[in-house]
């Protein structure tokens, strides 16, 4: 019977886990960011589908579908750990701190960079392992 339970625990957890396209992870990151305020805008939403276009080079039509598939994705996770694993375990430190800009994009979108916002960023800088100068530096640009 514990080993029932168990299996039911692993296969609860399997789906939080299954992060297998780093864009994902990284849309999920900048979703996260425009959640921080609690209050999602079309122009933040908007601002994310940029950035996977124009940083991240995917085009309009898979930039639509990954950004769809990641919010839904996002409603269900209980944590970013494993993707920002991915990130970590994938990426360059340029390529993290574009998504640094990304994040910084999104929070700029409606004109008001919330304090919630500000500090998601500086979580996610650090969790990526970036640095404070990092932070400030892509907050600047």
């Amino acid at each position: 019977m514990f080993s029932k339970i168990k299996s039911l625990f692993k296969k609860e957890n399997k789906t939080d886990l299954d992060c297998t396209d780093i864009n994902i992870a990284c849309a999920i990151l900048l979703i996260e960011v425009s959640h921080a305020d609690f209050d999602i805008s079309q122009i933040e939403l908007n601002s994310i589908l940029d950035s996977l276009v124009k940083k991240f080079k995917i085009n309009d039509e898979d930039a639509k579908k990954l950004l769809d598939k990641a919010m839904d994705r996002h409603d269900k996770v209980s944590s970013l750990r494993d993707y920002i694993k991915q990130i970590n375990e994938n990426f360059t430190r340029d390529q993290k701190i574009k998504i640094i800009e990304s994040a910084w994009d999104v929070a700029k979108a409606d004109d008001n960079i919330d304090k919630y916002e500000e500090h998601r960023i500086r979580k996610l800088t650090e969790l990526l392992h970036l640095s404070h100068t990092d932070f400030i530096k892509s907050k600047l640009k």
